[in-house]
């Protein structure tokens, strides 16, 4: 008797589920959208995103997906998910990409890129990426209102290289290998820097242990 009344109840329980996962998945776009707003309000970027996935899956033609890729990029951009910044972004240029869209998405992508960039002594491909895009976006984008920016940005970033290469530089010198010194040296993107002009990056003790 003991074992049939458990059997009966998860049955009940199973059905129940099934029947609230049907209500879950019958909602519309606009009720998708308010609950990606609102976990995005309380910081529950996971929840955000499987509401997003809805959204998308369920009303691949709303009107609200546009506003909703933008929002999820923004959300993971202040949340330092930049990976998933970076996917949302592909999307909305699959989605909705015209030369207007791409002009401030490739925008963002280098903020995202930059903002990320915490450690260029070991993020070197992130580093070098980075300034990949930044002249790009000047020679596909050179009118672009976000041009200023950019060129900040990749200003900072050609500093951040120069003290990468003047470091391995340093390195070179004291392995005694004056050919890899010069070679180093060599590029175009600090061969007018001075080693003495660039401020080196303050770093706490233990981070350098490891830089």
């Amino acid at each position: 008797m003991y074992k049939l009344l458990s059997i009966v109840s998860m049955l009940v329980l199973f059905i129940s589920g099934c029947n609230e996962k049907d209500n879950m998945s019958n909602q519309s776009d606009r009720f998708w959208y308010n609950e990606m707003v609102r976990m995005i309000e309380l910081r529950d970027l996971d929840k955000a995103d499987d509401n997003f996935l809805s959204l998308e899956t369920e009303h691949i033609k709303s009107p609200l997906l546009k506003t909703a890729t933008m929002i999820m990029i923004s959300a993971h951009i202040r949340g330092e998910n930049y990976m998933l910044a970076g996917f949302y972004m592909d999307k909305y240029l699959s989605l909705f990409g015209n030369r207007e869209d791409r002009e401030y998405i490739e925008y963002l992508r280098i903020k995202s890129k930059y903002l990320s960039l915490r450690r260029s002594l070991r993020d070197q491909k992130l580093l070098f990426d980075a300034i990949e895009l930044v002249d790009n976006y000047k020679y596909d984008f050179p009118n672009s209102r976000y041009l200023s920016l950019v060129q900040t940005m990749g200003t900072n970033l050609i500093l951040a290289k120069s003290h990468l290469n003047f470091e391995i530089a340093g390195l070179y010198k004291r392995l005694d290998k004056p050919e890899a010194v010069k070679y180093v040296l060599s590029d175009k993107d600090i061969s007018w820097f001075k080693e003495n002009e660039i401020e080196k990056p303050q770093v706490s003790f233990f981070r350098s242990l490891f830089e």
